[in-house]
């Protein structure tokens, strides 16, 4: 079945648009709310993202696992880098070692990454490459708001 023709299944919608409220909901805050809460709701986005970014890493992991090749290192070992690229990110912001701009735009990078590799790649569903374009986009719109945001203060 072609990719475009895939159809998404309904549960993998419903959650993959749940996944994404975390992140409206802290780049609201961080971007329109009390400023008292600014740096509450950076810390709550870098640490959805960085649960986020370990569940990517987990799912590219389980497609490795469960293809009928043995597993290669390169993909297994890009599959841990996902979790610690957030994790040393979440840890450079926690340290202040990183300020907001790069914090934001770090785990927006991350992201894209990620994206990049699950749309070439060609293991796992029909429907996944299309459906992992469009959640990913809506992360990115949150993470490029909050982004902006920390670009201004």
């Amino acid at each position: 079945m072609r990719q475009s023709s895939a159809r998404v299944p309904a549960s993998a919608w419903t959650l993959g648009v749940i996944s994404l409220a975390p992140f409206y909901v802290t780049s609201a805050v961080y971007c329109y709310g009390p400023h008292r809460f600014g740096d509450v709701a950076l810390l709550a986005m870098g640490a959805w993202s960085t649960a986020m970014l370990a569940y990517l890493g987990g799912i590219r992991a389980g497609l490795e696992l469960g293809s009928d090749h043995p597993p290669r290192w390169t993909s297994m070992s890009l599959s841990m880098l996902t979790p610690l690229a957030g994790f040393g990110l979440l840890y450079g912001a926690l340290a202040h070692r990183f300020d907001a701009v790069w914090e934001v735009s770090g785990f927006l990078v991350a992201f894209l990454l990620v994206w990049l590799w699950d749309v070439r790649d060609i293991e796992g569903p029909a429907w996944r490459p299309r459906y992992r374009t469009l959640i990913t986009a809506g992360a990115a719109i949150a993470l490029a708001f909050a982004l902006e945001q920390a670009l201004s203060l």
